[in-house]
């Protein structure tokens, strides 16, 4: 039987921890769209094709000052989000040896 799945969520979920990835500490309005311009500007001197590597980049470096806009407030709320989950695990993981493929891109995305 067919599954249907929510590919709009995926899809800005997707786009929300690349552009996390990409701009980091620098999330503010301004910050990010400067640091987003400079990433698309590397890539483009790379000679790379957006299109090819990922279509979600792409749209990215588009629409650098629509994507950045509000960035601050979605990132805090994924922060405090995932700080929740992780807290205990952690403390699990300090007394044992804990496997942490399961949460795997939560932190990554912490730690970015």
């Amino acid at each position: 039987r067919a599954v249907k799945r929510n590919v709009k969520a995926h899809k800005d979920l997707e786009e929300e921890y690349l552009l996390a990835l990409i701009v980091g500490k620098y999330y503010k309005d301004d910050e990010c769209k400067n640091k987003l311009e400079k990433y698309c500007k590397e890539l483009k001197k790379a000679d790379l094709i957006l299109d090819k590597i990922n279509l979600a980049l792409k749209e990215l470096c588009s629409k650098a000052n629509e994507k950045c806009t509000s960035l601050k407030q979605k990132i805090t709320t994924k922060c405090q989000t995932h700080k929740t989950t992780l807290n205990p695990i952690v403390s699990k993981a300090l007394e044992e040896k804990y496997d942490c493929k399961e949460h795997e891109q939560q932190c990554l995305f912490l730690e970015g």
